[in-house]
């Protein structure tokens, strides 16, 4: 069996860049980039008798992702049906084939990349320590695909350092869009799908005016108080109130910036009454009280 296969007859449409061997180690001599970067990258639109077949895998990771019609996967002896809307990533060294249904072929955004972090990369977009061995379903998104054709179009103008910082400095920023797809696609929140603690948090920066209650922001959500304060700290390691202060600081700081009011009255604007305790909450988690904070940011205020 020959150490690569490969079957197609070229897609309408498509587009594949090839970095150089030279520029990719000129990528492992440069620290910012060389956690993460691309060594190839290409799009294939309904890509019927597109196959491959690598026995034994090859260096770099290989990222699938299928935004129309259907493909297949083989992992050992481990089958995968790829649908529209699914990502995959093959890490190195694995022996695979894949390839487009007959049927219904795909349409396929795809990259190999390298780099250190290549493992922990492949395993927050599998959402596994080791990988997987499912696709993971991801929403649609535009912004993505915006991302792709940004980082494809930037090497085809050359491999200049600048361009090789930009194109590959995007690459986590793509991949975040797969790992969280909930924090990158904003219509989810527009929609009303958004998760219960995504609902939480934007009940609070509704209401960082007011002094709201764990209670408060449980009905708010028509969950029951213990329910959704263990949900909430599985979702972001934070307790609720906790989360809210968060919230309240970061637009005190705002306010210390932007605004003439005294420290007293920022306390007010964020519903708390107390000047003293908003400053013990201040300095407790920007290590500085609000006056010394503006006194180092150089804000000339009143005090």
């Amino acid at each position: 069996m020959s150490p690569l296969t490969r079957k197609s007859r070229g897609f309408a449409g498509e587009r594949i860049i090839e970095i150089p061997k030279e520029t990719v180690d000129k990528c492992l001599s440069m620290p910012l980039i060389s956690s993460l970067f691309i060594t190839r990258m290409g799009f294939y639109p309904k890509a019927l008798y597109h196959y491959y077949q690598r026995p034994t895998g090859i260096s770099q990771v290989i990222l699938l992702y299928c935004t129309d019609g259907q493909g297949w996967l083989q992992l050992g002896k481990v089958r995968l049906a790829i649908q529209a809307g699914e990502v995959f990533a093959i890490a190195p060294g694995t022996p695979h084939s894949y390839g487009a249904d007959a049927e219904n072929p795909w349409t396929i955004h795809w990259f190999h990349f390298s780099g250190t972090l290549c493992h922990e990369s492949i395993s927050a977009i599998m959402n596994e320590p080791s990988g997987g061995t499912q696709a993971i379903r991801v929403p649609y998104s535009e912004e993505r695909i915006a991302l792709f054709d940004r980082m494809f179009d930037t090497f085809l103008k050359g491999y200049s350092t600048s361009n090789l910082l930009f194109a590959n400095l995007t690459l986590p920023f793509f991949l975040a869009s797969f790992i969280l797809p909930e924090n990158f696609q904003k219509e989810i929140v527009a929609s009303g799908t958004t998760t219960p603690t995504n609902k939480a948090i934007l009940y609070m920066q509704a209401n960082l005016t007011k002094a709201i209650t764990l209670d408060n922001i449980a009905q708010s959500i028509n969950l029951s108080t213990s329910f959704f304060s263990r949900r909430f700290k599985q979702d972001t390691g934070y307790a609720p109130i906790e989360y809210f202060n968060h919230l309240r600081i970061q637009k005190a700081c705002q306010l210390l910036h932007f605004s003439d009011l005294r420290i007293n009255e920022v306390a007010s604007q964020l519903g708390i009454d107390d000047p003293f305790y908003f400053s013990r909450l201040f300095k407790k988690q920007m290590g500085v009280s609000p006056a010394d904070y503006r006194k180092s940011e150089g804000i000339q205020r009143r005090i």
